[in-house]
């Protein structure tokens, strides 16, 4: 089968999304010849990948239409830059279809409901997703989110309302053949004739490793705690921060690791420092994957109080390295989690500051049952099975669409 996979964020050997559309591109391309369309940013580092380890069957498209060619990928940019770059792909990926004759289309990243893609149009058979983005936490749970931040969060709330309004974004999913979003919060966000349509599946996935011993507390060594994402609002970095001094202020022994970078560090520092712990702190900016690995399994647990997160992968990193989880009961990290691998805290009624003390107990309960913590140690790495690695999601597609008699032949 010959795919056209368009994939706009894509880094090889990194987490977050670009590293999802380099993952799906690589298992795909073992047993079909894809194409990838993808924008030019990336351009050095996917060569220098490819030209290490070659992919005979995959072809790398660099596409960005020339008024589009002056403007930088950044924070800034990125939504308005990625819509453009859709409404310029269909015209582009027409005359790739009139020469190439796809079998099957396919629109990975950016992996946001809000953003139409018009490879439906091809008239070939077109999956739409995996999709996020319709996940989100109630406004009571945000009130210490403070500047640009918060104006993001209020914008993005009334955006994932008006944009079903938005016929071209009704267009793209009346001409999918297989619609598929991250999680159930992104289902229901849907304009509503395509949520029956819509199947829930996750699309990260994970190495299995092999022989991983978790970590044992022993006597009374601190708790050694782990955050790591990019330092926005929504990742919930700041009530982690929280959670861990009021539990500090109970008497637990708690040496807290924080890693990632973003435009909200300067504001986790200042809550650090007005609270007190800012030298009970680890500030780590950026640590390569490899070693980000290696740290999960020093660590006693993993604290993850994201707001909005439609996927979670350094949930699925850390359960996969031996660490329990502590997150929130929505968006994505929750479905990646069962109660034998992750203290799940309660959103439902409460404020933001009995959820922090809510996480707090979650702590507590980490450090003084050891015998739970490493319990849960072992359940989380027997939890990540053969369907949760990158082979087996890509797999797992492919089978939904067989069974729509899409595809022919062995998986």
């Amino acid at each position: 089968m010959k795919i056209l996979l368009s994939v706009f964020g894509c880094v090889p050997r990194s987490g977050s999304e670009g590293g999802v559309g380099w993952r799906w591109a690589i298992e795909l391309c073992r047993t079909h010849e894809v194409v990838m369309v993808t924008d030019v940013t990336r351009r050095n580092a996917i060569d220098e990948e490819l030209e290490q380890n070659p992919q005979p069957n995959l072809r790398v498209v660099y596409f960005r239409p020339w008024w589009l060619s002056s403007i930088p990928l950044n924070s800034t940019t990125a939504q308005l830059l990625y819509s453009a770059w859709q409404f310029a792909l269909f015209p582009f990926a027409r005359n790739m279809h009139r020469l190439e004759h796809f079998d099957l289309a396919m629109h990975l990243t950016y992996g946001v409901f809000r953003h139409p893609s018009f490879l439906g149009y091809l008239g070939i058979p077109f999956v739409f997703g995996p999709l996020g983005g319709g996940e989100d936490a109630p406004i009571r749970l945000k009130r210490s989110i403070f500047g640009r931040e918060k104006l993001k969060e209020y914008l993005r709330a009334l955006i994932n309302k008006v944009v079903l309004l938005d016929p071209f974004l009704w267009a793209a999913y009346t001409k999918a053949t297989l619609i598929l979003v991250k999680t159930e919060d992104t289902r229901h966000a849907l304009p509503w004739p395509f949520r029956k349509r819509a199947i829930v599946y996750p699309e990260i996935g994970i190495d299995l490793i092999r022989g991983i011993v978790p970590t044992i507390r022993r006597g009374d060594e601190p708790l050694r705690v782990l955050f790591v994402g990019r330092l926005l609002g929504w990742k919930g970095a700041h009530l982690a921060i929280r959670a861990v001094a009021e539990a500090l202020g109970r008497g637990v022994a708690i040496d807290f690791t924080l890693v990632g970078r973003g435009p909200y560090e300067d504001e986790l520092k200042r809550v650090a420092k007005v609270i007190g712990i800012s030298d009970r702190i680890h500030w780590v900016s950026y640590i390569p994957q490899k070693e980000l690995f290696t740290l999960y399994r020093q660590m006693h647990c993993f604290l993850f109080p994201s707001l909005h997160d439609s996927s979670g992968n350094v949930v699925l990193e850390a359960q996969a390295n031996g660490l329990p989880v502590i997150c929130l009961d929505i968006g994505g990290p929750v479905t990646l989690v069962s109660d034998e691998t992750a203290i799940i805290v309660p959103t439902q009624g409460v404020d933001e500051v009995e959820l922090v003390s809510l996480l707090a107990d979650a702590l507590v309960q980490m450090a003084t049952d050891e015998e739970r913590r490493n319990l849960m140690c072992q359940r989380a790495l027997a939890s990540t099975d053969e369907t949760m690695t990158w082979e087996g999601r890509v797999r797992g597609v492919l089978q939904l669409l067989e069974n729509k008699g899409v595809t022919s032949g062995a998986i």
